[in-house]
């Protein structure tokens, strides 16, 4: 039996609507009402956070999705599918003997705010912001569990962010927009009023760009980025944290691969290979006394290991959801901090090696996309930020 504080995770993806290739599928908000039916048979869960995950599609046991699967391509090469799902992931843990409900179900809501459309451009991230405070502001009675900054394709007439089918290659043009995550309670407080704090990886060599060969740029760890956050943090005691998420941030072409900047909302590139910035971004609310746990903000990224190799008639075999989350569940326990932020991250290898060679601890991920034919491996890891005494 799980203790109280273990940390668990239950999946939602959309419903198939009609065949096709791709199919259609039912947008996000289906996922959230799954998971709302899935709450009033649990009274036992407690919710931490929620994050948007991608899914591997798969015909596997009669399922379009599979989150179990740690890696792209997997199984045998005549069943890769060449699109992914965005479905539901709730993080959560136990209350013991709450096995009886004695109250309603908490419900969850999802709220996403696009970027308006301006001429060619659109709205800056701050524009964003203050349309999602705006609007949160509205929701009395619920509790604001975390925010998400995620990214929809800009090729079609009209953004969709409940649009649950995405390529696996990336396009060329994209919008983030952000999403938040709030559950009813008993109680609650009026939303707070959402402030955000980014930290950039420092650029430690520069890039270079000619006619045949592109030499991209070197960045500091990951490690070294979330000390910079916690030193923020340390310096500000009047803050109480919402959540702490990886953001991707796509490399400037034309600056020499140097990191676009965070206040955009749009991003777009002429040609691969693209490179992705992972930035530490801070949501977070002020109070006179603040909330955030004592402690040093500690950064956990766990990754599968690899089982079988990749051979002729297989792609190679990693550990599944289950594996590593044993892992995160030891490593958490023993730690035995505040989760501040819990999410699932796809990234690529260190392709130059000629390996699959995964770094979890890179600021700096190439998606190279050399040939629109090739099926280039990317690997799922598990990223947890604690805040630990």
């Amino acid at each position: 039996m799980a203790s109280s504080t273990m940390l668990l995770c239950e999946d939602f993806l959309p419903s198939r609507l009609a065949d096709g290739n791709p199919p259609k599928f039912a947008p996000f908000s289906d996922s959230v009402s799954q998971a709302n039916r899935w709450l009033h048979e649990h009274p036992e869960v407690a919710v931490l956070k929620c994050e948007t995950i991608r899914a591997v599609a798969s015909s596997h046991n009669g399922q379009d999705g599979n989150t179990h699967t740690m890696s792209y391509p997997a199984g045998k090469p005549k069943d890769v599918k060449r699109f992914s799902l965005r479905g539901l992931r709730i993080w959560y843990q136990k209350q013991p003997g709450q096995e009886k409900r004695h109250s309603e179900p908490p419900q969850i809501t999802s709220i996403d705010v696009l970027p308006k459309e301006q001429d060619d451009m659109v709205e800056s991230f701050p524009d964003v912001l203050a349309h999602l405070n705006a609007q949160i502001a509205d929701y009395k009675g619920q509790q604001l569990l975390n925010i998400q900054t995620l990214a929809v394709p800009r090729d079609k007439k009209e953004m969709d962010s409940e649009e649950t089918v995405l390529a696996i290659q990336t396009p060329t043009k994209l919008v983030h927009f952000l999403r938040a995550y709030l559950i009813t309670s008993d109680g609650a407080e009026l939303p707070p009023e959402v402030h955000v704090q980014d930290f950039i990886p420092h650029q430690v060599t520069a890039g270079k760009v000619s006619t045949f060969s592109t030499i991209f740029p070197a960045f500091e760890s990951l490690s070294e980025t979330f000390a910079k956050a916690d030193k923020w943090i340390q310096a500000n005691p009047n803050i109480s944290l919402i959540n702490v998420e990886l953001s991707d941030l796509l490399l400037n072409e034309e600056l020499s691969y140097c990191g676009s900047d965070t206040q955009k909302c749009f991003f777009s590139a002429k040609k691969p290979p693209f490179g992705w910035l992972k930035i530490v971004r801070i949501y977070y609310r002020t109070t006179k006394q603040g909330s955030t746990p004592d402690g040093k903000l500690v950064s956990l990224s766990f990754s599968p290991e690899v089982k079988e190799k990749k051979s002729l008639f297989c792609y190679a075999q990693y550990e599944e959801l289950g594996d590593v989350l044993r892992k995160v569940q030891v490593k958490c326990e023993g730690l035995g901090g505040v989760y501040v932020g819990v999410q699932s991250i796809w990234t690529y290898p260190e392709w130059e090696s000629g390996k699959d060679v995964f770094q979890p601890n890179t600021s700096l991920h190439i998606e190279p996309r050399l040939d629109g034919t090739e099926l280039l491996p990317q690997l799922e890891i598990i990223h947890v930020s604690m805040v630990v005494q």
